[in-house]
């Protein structure tokens, strides 16, 4: 039994068909012209109108997936494309073929770009470059120059970058960065750990590489700080708790007077035991608040003659703030 969602019995048969005879409908997408860019180089690349990948076709010659090859072949001057074409497509399947076939379609992940660049691409345009007397400069003097439009030899490999990979060379360099600490055996262990989750995530398709470049220039220089005794590394750090604190304190008893407030009101009346659930989280906070007392209490040269002010603090306000909460100020 066919549990798919097309249920018609298709056949297909792989041939070369007349690039003028495939008819092209309306497209769940529009035709990216950087594409079709990469896709011509690759056609002249390769050389002899050899395609990595065939046009699909039903039998009456209606295309279903390919545009961007079949435009690729017709500015190219192809006469032939190879296609594979689909006997008994209908109507009804055809736009969830096509919407299918660019799901499935693999996206390269950053990760996978860069090495596509460093082991294949990169090589073979400082060969080309060698052949040409061009004297491209190495990788790691391409980064500073990008964006110079003075300087011939460094939009070389930009330009190389952008048409083959789709991606420009700063981007590039950026990944190559990012593995470098990954993979090294010299740089501090926080540093590689970083480096290492940033591979993790520059794994995934269409990852945004700056966050995670970024990050990681942050925590370099961190390391790489001189002049500043740990202890101002500590107290920076520790500032910054502070801050956490108060922030997500302050949070906290604006959610409770607002609308998260309200819900465990109406939770209370409808869950089961609701209200020995509200009296378990006045208990918690109760705990939480404690804790807050016994730190500034601390603070202080006596924290045991600190405790009556700041308990007696405590108590006036939050029965203040509870009366007015309530509406029983009056």
């Amino acid at each position: 039994m066919n549990d798919g969602i097309i249920q018609t019995p298709i056949q297909q048969d792989w041939k070369l068909v007349r690039v003028e005879d495939v008819i092209v409908k309306e497209r769940l997408r529009d035709y990216d012209e950087d594409h079709i860019n990469r896709i011509r180089r690759s056609f002249r690349e390769l050389g002899g109108q050899l395609q990595l990948q065939p046009i699909v076709l039903d039998e009456r010659m209606i295309l279903i997936d390919g545009a961007h090859r079949l435009e690729a072949a017709s500015r190219e001057g192809w006469e032939f494309i190879s296609a594979l074409i689909w006997t008994g497509v209908t109507e009804e399947d055809r736009p969830i073929l096509e919407a299918e076939a660019n799901i499935v379609r693999k996206d390269f992940s950053p990760v996978e770009l860069e090495r596509i660049w460093k082991e294949h691409y990169e090589p073979a345009a400082r060969v080309k470059a060698k052949a040409n007397q061009m004297n491209l400069p190495n990788a790691s003097s391409v980064l500073p120059i990008t964006g110079n439009t003075g300087n011939r030899e460094g939009q070389s490999l930009v330009k190389v970058a952008k048409e083959t990979v789709g991606r420009d060379i700063d981007w590039l360099n950026k990944v190559t960065d990012v593995r470098a600490l990954a993979e090294s055996t010299t740089a501090p262990v926080e540093l590689k750990a970083a480096a290492e989750r940033g591979i993790e995530k520059l794994s995934k398709p269409g990852a945004k590489v700056d966050p995670v470049h970024k990050e990681l220039l942050k925590l370099q220089e961190a390391f790489n700080k001189k002049g500043q005794a740990p202890t101002e590394r500590r107290a920076e750090a520790l500032e910054k708790t502070l801050d956490k604190q108060v922030t997500e304190s302050t949070l906290l008893a604006e959610k409770y007077s607002g609308d998260l407030g309200s819900d465990l009101v109406e939770a209370a009346g409808v869950v089961p035991a609701g209200g020995e659930s509200v009296r378990a989280i006045r208990i918690a906070l109760t705990h939480a608040l404690a804790g807050a007392i016994t730190v500034e209490c601390r603070t202080s040269e006596n924290p045991a003659a600190a405790l009556r002010p700041i308990g007696q603090e405590v108590v006036d306000l939050l029965n203040m703030l509870t009366m007015k909460q309530l509406g029983l100020e009056a």
